[in-house]
């Protein structure tokens, strides 16, 4: 039996903070894997500025080939139409019936979990880690958690203690348009340099 961590997410493009939350969790909760999925089209995002799953994916290989405990895996990108987690999670733990699944989110996320489709289903079939952004305090997810338990009879919501995470992808993304020959301080901060090397050889986001 092992303990999986799933890290969904767009990664468009994947940058520190994203490692940072992974480490975190697999650090604090006796993770044996973190599984970093990225979604085929997202459910809950304009998909206009979206590079393909395939280069997500290489991205998302790119930056995490050095951790052993850190796999990619293209899941999500096998499937038609729109991601929803509670599916992920159902075919998952029918292949691996044997595993323990922890969904790792940020905490914006966390915030209205209950809009998304079926949580019921999601939080039967994993534990969920919460990791807190620069923008909500602890009290506020506190708070949500204590709700959502109680919403959501035998969830389990735990957050994840890590440092403020200052990058977002949509911030990155504009960086990189902005100055194309990648010289922004911001982006050379957060952006793994493999990953980087990548972006500017597919002229990504540019």
């Amino acid at each position: 039996m092992s303990r999986i961590g799933i890290m969904g997410g767009t990664f468009n493009p994947i940058h520190k903070g994203h490692i940072q939350i992974a480490q975190s969790a697999y650090e604090q909760f006796d993770l044996d894997e973190v599984w970093f999925m990225p979604n085929h089209i997202p459910a809950y995002k304009a998909n206009d500025q979206i590079v393909s799953g395939a280069e997500r994916l290489a991205m998302v290989e790119l930056a995490i080939k050095d951790i052993p405990y850190f796999q990619s895996s293209d899941y999500e990108l096998q499937r038609e139409g729109n991601t929803y987690t509670c599916d992920t999670l159902k075919g998952l733990t029918m292949e691996h019936p044997e595993d323990d699944f922890y969904f790792i989110m940020g905490a914006d996320s966390l915030m209205y979990f209950d809009k998304w489709v079926h949580p019921e289903q999601i939080t039967a079939l994993a534990q969920i880690l919460v990791a807190a952004r620069d923008h909500s305090t602890k009290k506020q997810l506190l708070n949500k958690i204590t709700q959502l338990e109680q919403l959501y009879s035998g969830s389990h919501f735990h957050l994840i203690k890590c440092a403020e995470i200052a990058c977002s992808s949509s911030k990155l993304r504009e960086e990189i348009h902005h100055h194309p020959e990648l010289s922004s301080n911001y982006v050379q901060q957060y952006i793994d340099c493999d990953v980087l090397e990548y972006i500017r050889q597919k002229k990504l986001y540019m």
